[in-house]
């Protein structure tokens, strides 16, 4: 890793990494969202599971509830989760659960969100005009290569540097362009989705 980079960010540091399975929204009220706690890419330390309501408004409460509960907190290092909304629309606010946990924070998508869309549905929505909030306060994310010879992803942040963000996706990805603690996590929550 580049030595100027934060010392507490070295490759072995204590991940929790947050994904959702894919649900129904008119047969599902609740989806469960799984916390996987890594030492790094290699070594799964942990699993967490809790529930967030289908375009509702817990994705953020959820989640510190989530690792303040845990007995990992301590150790815990960075947050990763795939993308910045749960279970529909309900938005993560990256900057009150950076506040809420004091941890920094890398939300990874696949593709570049279209803003547009998202605005005009979100509108329709009792709530949507608090979660465009959110949205605009969380920004756009950035485009990273996490992988050589692959296609990019792009990440949102808080509490790091664009060159630590950098480093961390391509020191936590081993397959393909998701970063490990996310790439299990959504497997863990497809699995628990099907045992439902």
């Amino acid at each position: 890793m580049v030595t100027s980079l934060n010392p507490q960010l070295k490759k072995g540091i204590k991940i929790i990494g947050l994904a959702c399975a894919s649900f129904n929204r008119e047969k599902d009220k609740n989806v469960p969202i799984i916390g996987v706690i890594y030492r790094g890419s290699l070594l799964l330390e942990g699993v967490l599971k809790s529930q967030v309501t289908v375009d509702g408004f817990d994705a953020t409460d959820r989640i510190v509830e989530m690792i303040l509960q845990s007995s990992h907190h301590q150790q815990l290092k960075l947050i990763m989760t795939r993308g910045v909304t749960i279970a529909g629309f309900n938005y993560i606010d990256l900057e009150l659960l950076h506040q809420k946990t004091d941890l920094p924070i890398i939300s990874v998508v696949d593709r570049m969100p279209n803003m547009e869309k998202i605005s005009k549905a979100l509108r329709k929505l009792p709530d949507g005009e608090k979660k465009l909030t959110i949205i605009k306060r969380n920004g756009l994310p950035r485009e990273y290569i996490s992988a050589e010879n692959n296609e990019p992803i792009y990440a949102q942040f808080i509490g790091l540097k664009h060159e630590e963000v950098s480093q961390l996706l391509k020191d936590l990805t081993l397959v393909g362009r998701t970063p490990e603690p996310l790439r299990v996590a959504r497997l863990i929550a497809i699995a628990e989705k099907m045992n439902v």
